[in-house]
């Protein structure tokens, strides 16, 4: 091809076009998926970018995220076997009522928060669960808005991250705090955060809180053990327990190397008894 002809000359623009639009798209599209980031876009251009990113969601096949891993899309990948949970007010859920299927063992791939009562810890599915950062140290924050989207991706739970909280914002009810800082737990051991919900009568959660020690969060986002860390915790406020020590599982009671980031088969079917269901197709 002559460089200097015509069709050269096309060619060239059409590349530079490309290396400038290309770019600019993606991350409107990152932006217009993640709601901590489109939060901070002025509320004029707002809807625009979220619009933006639905149609980048669409174009790639994923839901809520463009880059996330298929992996761990537990919510919109059937559970052979699996009982489908009740969709809309809240509703008790008891253990029976939820058999694991073939290939999973309860209390060695998976095990779920009880209450008192016998029934299955979980939140409301039709309210906006919150979740607030506290003394968040540098570089975490979007570890931490990746591990509430893809769990919340994963159960269907409708929680979303706020950012950071106020102290008016710590420990409220039908909120999830996560905290940066010390914890009696961390005293003397190895342990590197704390979960939990806070559960009422007949399983119901209305509040979960979280705890990560500071020096066991990477200072650059996307540090495997940190993600890691931190979904783990997450999952135990929304309601799951520990999994057998270095199983394949993120909830695995010691994590493996290198530290899992992907939802094992397990992690996916307690995300499913304790998550929110879309409603009934068909």
């Amino acid at each position: 091809m002559d460089h200097y002809s015509p069709v050269a000359r096309a060619t060239r623009f059409v590349i530079y076009v490309l290396a400038v639009v290309v770019p600019i798209a993606i991350a409107l599209a990152v932006v217009g998926t993640t709601p901590s980031l489109l939060e901070k876009v002025p509320a004029e251009h707002r809807d625009t970018v979220a619009a933006i990113g639905e149609g980048a969601v669409r174009i790639s096949g994923g839901n809520g995220g463009i880059f996330r891993s298929q992996e761990a899309n537990a919510a919109d990948t059937t559970i052979p076997g699996a009982p489908r949970p009740l969709h809309g007010e809240w509703s008790p859920r008891r253990l029976e009522d939820y058999p694991p299927p073939a290939g999973l063992v309860a209390g060695v791939d998976y095990s779920l928060e009880v209450s008192e009562d016998g029934y299955v810890a979980h939140w409301p599915c039709d309210h906006e669960i919150p979740v607030r950062s506290f003394d968040a140290p540098p570089g975490s924050e979007a570890d931490l808005a990746w591990a509430v989207e893809t769990l919340a991706f994963a159960s269907g739970l409708p929680l979303r991250y706020l950012g950071p909280g106020t102290e008016s914002d710590r420990e409220a009810e039908g909120a999830l705090s996560v905290t940066y800082g010390d914890h009696p737990e961390f005293h003397g051991t190895d342990v590197a955060g704390v979960g939990g919900p806070t559960v009422w009568p007949r399983g119901l959660i209305m509040r979960g809180s979280v705890t990560l020690r500071p020096d066991q969060i990477g200072p650059v986002p996307g540090d495997p053990w940190t993600r890691s860390l931190t979904l783990h915790e997450l999952m135990h406020a929304v309601g799951i327990t520990h999994a057998v020590p270095y199983g394949p599982e993120v909830m695995a009671e010691r994590p493996a190397y290198p530290p899992q980031v992907l939802l094992g088969y397990g992690d996916r079917f307690a995300l499913h008894v304790v998550g929110c269901p879309g409603p009934p197709t068909g």
